[in-house]
Order: structure tokens, then sequence, then C-alpha cells
């Protein structure tokens, strides 16, 4: 089985897909590199930069009778879901889904905007107000909705990956169909695995943004706040 591990950039989803992957290499299902064919791109990890119908169902074909993970930003379109869903119903295809606070996701993109910057690198340095990251984080949730209406989906929580991450490991164990002892899961992907991590730290919002700044994100994102 062909299996999605989506977040928005700086969601923790890397940490989610380490999770994943960990516990589907204790399943025995060993994480082999596929074709840079069908996921071209210098990466260490299988990432999909492009959902495309036509790779969708190679990488489905290639998975049969085993699990493998695949790592993605993108945002599938119409053709691409419609071939999801069409392989989903088969049960060659599912997808995990992380999940944060878009406040922490913007502190988070900012926190990455100066590190970009100091270090002279492009990828997130076009992040230097709150005001860059609040029209992008937009941006990633429209995507993001996209993501929550596919089937087959299991829904990941940031807190629960970081700070109750057996948790989040018993969720995936149980999707997967997997049995396996969660230390091994955990020490991987918190200890030693290459996850991005910045500060760590739960609802970051409630101590780094002033009141005004609060109040305005909790209006921008109040769609996707808890009521």
């Amino acid at each position: 089985m062909l299996v999605f591990s989506y977040g928005i950039p700086k969601s923790g989803s890397t940490l989610a897909f380490e999770l994943a992957r960990a516990v589907a290499w204790l399943g025995g299902h060993r994480q082999r590199k596929l074709p840079a064919t069908l996921l071209p791109g210098d990466h260490e990890v299988n990432f999909a930069q492009e959902l495309v119908p036509e790779v969708l169902r190679s990488l489905a074909a290639l998975a049969e009778g085993r699990i493998c993970l695949v790592k993605t930003h993108a945002c599938p379109g119409p053709d691409w879901v419609a071939e999801y869903r069409a392989l989903a119903a088969r049960g060659l295809v599912s997808v995990h889904v992380n999940h944060r606070d878009p406040r922490d996701i913007c502190l988070s993109l900012l926190d990455a905007g100066r590190l970009a910057r100091r270090r002279g690198k492009q990828p997130f340095s076009e992040f230097v107000t709150l005001e860059d990251a609040v029209a992008r984080g937009r941006l990633y949730l429209a995507e993001l909705a996209v993501w929550n209406g596919l089937p087959r989906r299991l829904d990941l929580h940031y807190h629960d990956c970081a700070f109750s991450t057996d948790r989040a490991i018993e969720a995936i164990k149980a999707d997967l169909g997997i049995d396996c002892p969660n230390w091994p899961a955990r020490l991987w992907a918190t200890r030693l695995a290459y996850t991005h991590r910045n500060k760590a730290l739960p609802n970051r919002h409630l101590s780094e943004l002033t009141p005004a700044q609060a109040e305005w994100l909790a209006g921008e994102f109040a769609a996707w706040l808890p009521a």
C-alpha cells in the first residue's frame, strides 16, 4: 500500500513522516528509495514535489504487497484526487495528514525565514514579517482542506507526535495494521532522524504573540481553531 504523509511546511510533518516510516520498518516494510523517474529531486527519502495521476498509478503499483511511505507538501489537483479515490477504493493508497495550530505554524515559518537569511539560503527566506507568514498560512490551509477531503485518511496532530508520541505511534500502528514496540519508533523519530526540529514547544502562540497579534491571528484563522 502506498501511504502519503502530508503536512503544511513547518507543521511538524517531517516528524510525523519519520514516525510512520519507523513503524513501517519495524513491521517488516523496508523503506527503499523509489525510482527518481517517479520522484525526481535530490532527497534522502521518498518525497513527492509534484502530484501527477500517472505517477500515482505507477507508485501504487510498485508499492503493492508492502507499505511504502511518501512525504509531500504538494497540493493535489482534481485529476490526482480522482485517481487517488479510485485507488483508495481498492485499498491501494491511503494518506496521513498532519495538523498543527496555524498560529504556531506562522511563528515557525518566521524562525525558518530568519535561519534561511542568516545562512544565505532561498527556501523560507521570504518570511520576514508576521504578515508574510499569515498570508502564506491562508494558502497552506486551503491546500490542507483538499487533503482533509480524501478517504482512507489518518489525521495526526503535532502535539501528539512531539509531546505525546506514544499516542501518535499507536494511531499509526492501528492505521498500518502493524504490531511493534513503540520505543524504537519513538527513539528514531525524536532522537536520531533529521526532522527539521526547531524550538519544539507546544502552544507557542500563547507566549510569543502580543495581545494585538493574538487577536488578529485568532480572527484570520478562526475557521481552523477550536471553538
